[in-house]
């Protein structure tokens, strides 16, 4: 007897509940069984019947209400013995006005008792393994960090993953049923088509193909396809990737390189000029060497007298404090000569002041002042040259005199 919604009202009768050949209860909303019909009374005893819960009355698996009503709705339990020796099988339904009524149907069943339990177990443990199994598939097919396209041997969309969606911009109920050639550019169908038909089970092809968002605009991705058959069926598994951020870094990596070769070729072009100009530079130091400092050693050496000797060292010095690096107008060796003291003087003079002045600020006598300017006057080589002052003379060498 099929299991369906059951209403008992005034219009069904006594007649119709006394009638039928299966054993009826009739519970409260709690399960507490409030009337049974004649055959339910004479297997149960109506005594023992009316007041217990029927559950516990039908020695059902269950400690409650709801562990009954799941259990029959999982599975057809089965009542033995009572009054009539018979095998029964139990089903429940709702009454419309609140309650339940309990059928017992004689069991037609070619099993016996324990073996249809233990088949029933068996069933009810194969269908949760597999409910467990989908559901994990699920699981995994909505939660990979990738696309999933699932394409049919018409090359349309039967099933796709959120990420898939979101890669493509298309919400999930206008991606199903579209052609696999409405997510590429031309150029990109020809690949993603080139694939499919190549393709063998146990392989994995992989290219990459311009993809297309819902509203035509492209992106670089990658396609990745296999192959399974399903009831004789081919159903192709397209995983999809969307490059752009890679593609970008690729982009940044190549600028970068560019840059950093025009800089390279920058320093080396600045270092072959400093290469240059100091070749250039040794080479005049090594003309100015063999043009002028030779020479004067020579002279030096062959000199014949120590006056003439010395005016030679004099302007060897100068000579060679003009090739020091840095070496300009401000370089004077005959300045080097001077004590402290007569620097201080040249000072002085360079900022215009008078004999007397420079007596009352450096506290000397007139005499010693004067003795200063004539040795000054010697150590550059102004003795004997009355129409040259000395403070023309020092202006015009542009010497910063330290004090």
């Amino acid at each position: 007897m099929e299991l369906r919604r059951a209403s008992l009202d005034a219009s069904l009768g006594q007649e119709l509940f006394e009638a039928t050949s299966d054993l009826v209860l009739v519970t409260d909303p709690g399960g507490i069984i409030v009337q049974a019909n004649r055959r339910a009374a004479l297997l149960l005893g109506d005594a023992a019947t009316v007041g217990a819960a029927f559950w516990v009355r039908l020695g059902l698996a269950c400690d409650t209400l709801e562990g009954a009503l799941r259990l029959c709705s999982a599975q057809v339990p089965r009542f033995s013995g009572g009054a009539l020796q018979a095998d029964f099988d139990i089903r429940v339904a709702p009454l419309d006005g609140g309650g339940f009524l309990v059928l017992l149907a004689a069991s037609s069943s070619p099993f016996p008792p324990r073996a249809e339990r233990e088949r029933q177990v068996k069933d009810r443990a194969q269908a949760l393994a597999l409910a467990r199994s989908q559901k994990m598939l699920h699981t995994v097919f909505q939660g990979v960090g990738k696309g999933i396209i699932l394409v049919d041997e018409d090359l349309e969309v039967i099933g796709s993953n959120q990420k898939a969606c979101e890669t493509f911009g298309i919400h999930p109920e206008n991606i199903q049923g579209a052609h696999i050639r409405s997510l590429c550019d031309p150029r990109g169908q020809e690949t993603v088509l080139r694939m499919l038909d190549t393709i063998i089970e146990n392989q994995v092809l992989s290219d990459e193909v311009t993809a297309l968002y819902f509203d035509k605009s492209s992106f670089p991705a990658v396609f990745t396809v296999s192959l399974i058959t399903v009831e004789g069926s081919r159903l192709w598994i397209i995983i999809t990737e969307d490059i752009s951020g890679q593609k970008e870094m690729e982009r940044q990596l190549k600028s970068e390189k560019v840059l950093t070769e025009e800089a390279n070729i920058a320093l080396r072009n600045v270092l072959k000029n400093i290469q240059l100009e100091q070749e250039e530079h040794a080479a005049k130091l090594s003309r100015r060497i063999t043009r002028d400092l030779l020479p004067i050693l020579h002279k030096i050496r062959s000199a014949p007298s120590a006056e003439v000797r010395n005016g030679y060292i004099d302007f060897l010095g100068e000579l060679l404090a003009s090739l020091a690096p840095g070496a300009g107008p401000q370089m004077d060796f005959a300045l080097h000569r001077l004590s402290k003291t007569e620097m201080k003087v040249c000072n002085f003079i360079l900022a215009g002041f008078s004999t007397k002045e420079i007596c009352a600020t450096m506290n000397l006598a007139f005499d010693t002042v004067q003795t200063h300017r004539k040795n000054i006057r010697r150590k550059l080589g102004l003795s004997g040259s009355a129409g040259i002052s000395l403070h023309g003379y020092l202006n015009s060498r542009k010497t910063a005199v330290g004090a």
